[in-house]
């Protein structure tokens, strides 16, 4: 009966997507856990001398290793209705056999959450709906009939008790699993709100987020911290006369670049259109000049394949040490400066940002 387990309730994406691939691999395994499990209810259940039960649960191991099969072919939607037809008809013959009293048909309340949460078509309501009045009817149908072979009362409570020991488990199982699921939606939701889609590198949220931390830290060491600002030239010019997909591929080009040159604890993104900023902490002024010359030089010593063509590429570059207190916007500020200065000088240069000014 634990393949009653709601996750199986919900159809997922297939084809090629990993999460949909993801998805039926787990319910493969659950499905042998579901299998296992019922071998188990076969001894129980001829044990405690309810014959048919026992081999009701033969039947449902061969149905949940025909749907491992199924999905294993690809065949989900009718897995998942052997799935349902197991659940459903396993908590009614268990119940109409030895009574309502024996707690079969909690397994179909673990149904509830996996139709309202997974399902995304507006389609939970009618289906919950129609799974109450299942309910609702398999109670009116015991209390009529009654237990056609009721088991004696010692009996029926410890099947009672292993009901609401699984039922309690695969709920705690069922909200670790949602709970993991939101977590990990919460966690690319975030990332991809702090990445740059083209090139992968933070964007100027993610690196704000970051920046601040590793700033602060920095100065409460005493360290030194550099900002190069970054600027493609004549981007506008060669967007307009190879295209905007040329002009994408040479933005990759200088961020994969920059990612080359920049070191492990630097921080680098993409600021906005053709600027890049790197944020590198516990560099001085003449190292991150130097780092600054490097890329300029491995940005000019590359030219793009467009068109058939060698196209030549260059990148104007302002560079700022931060003072002790200095904020991070400030810093950014006086390395745009000095990038508008190397813009100004003819482009393709490293230019220094004047130094902070100390109050008198």
């Amino acid at each position: 009966m634990t393949a009653s387990d709601p996750r199986f309730s919900a159809p997922r994406p297939r084809g090629s997507s990993l999460a949909g691939k993801a998805y039926w691999a787990m319910v493969q395994r659950v499905t042998v856990i579901a299998g296992a499990i019922d071998v188990g209810y076969i001894f129980l259940f001829a044990w405690l001398g309810a014959s048919t039960l026992a081999w009701i649960n033969v039947l449902s191991v061969l149905l949940y290793a025909a749907a491992y099969g199924l999905i294993g072919r690809k065949q989900n939607t009718l897995a998942l209705l052997l799935i349902w037809f197991e659940v459903m008809a396993h908590a009614a013959i268990g119940s109409l056999l030895i009574g309502w009293d024996s707690g079969f048909h909690y397994f179909l309340l673990l149904f509830i959450p996996a139709i309202v949460v997974a399902n995304s078509r507006g389609f939970s309501a009618p289906i919950v709906l129609g799974l109450l009045l299942y309910y609702l009817g398999l109670k009116a149908v015991c209390d009529q009939w009654g237990p056609l072979t009721p088991l004696p009362g010692a009996e029926l409570r410890t099947v009672f008790w292993v009901h609401v020991c699984l039922v309690f488990a695969m709920s705690a199982s069922i909200a670790a699993f949602y709970r993991r699921a939101i977590l990990s939606a919460e966690r690319r939701l975030v990332e991809q709100a702090q990445t740059d889609a083209l090139t992968g590198l933070r964007n100027r949220t993610g690196f704000q987020s970051q920046a601040s931390e590793a700033l602060a830290r920095s100065q409460a060491l005493g360290e030194s911290v550099a900002v190069l600002l970054g600027d493609v030239d004549h981007f506008k010019q060669f967007n307009d006369r190879h295209g905007h997909e040329a002009g994408d591929r040479v933005l990759i080009h200088v961020a994969r670049t920059l990612q080359t040159h920049a070191r492990g604890g630097d921080l680098l993104a993409r600021w906005g259109g053709e600027e890049f900023l790197l944020l590198m902490p516990g560099c001085t002024q003449a190292q991150a000049e130097a780092a600054a010359e490097r890329i300029r030089q491995a940005v000019v010593g590359t030219q793009i394949p467009i068109d058939g063509a060698e196209v030549p590429l260059s990148l104007s570059l302002g560079v700022a040490c931060l003072g002790p207190e200095e904020s991070l916007q400030s810093g950014i500020s006086r390395a745009d400066r000095a990038l508008y200065d190397s813009k100004h000088a003819g482009r393709n240069r490293v230019t220094l940002a004047l130094p902070l000014a100390v109050p008198a």
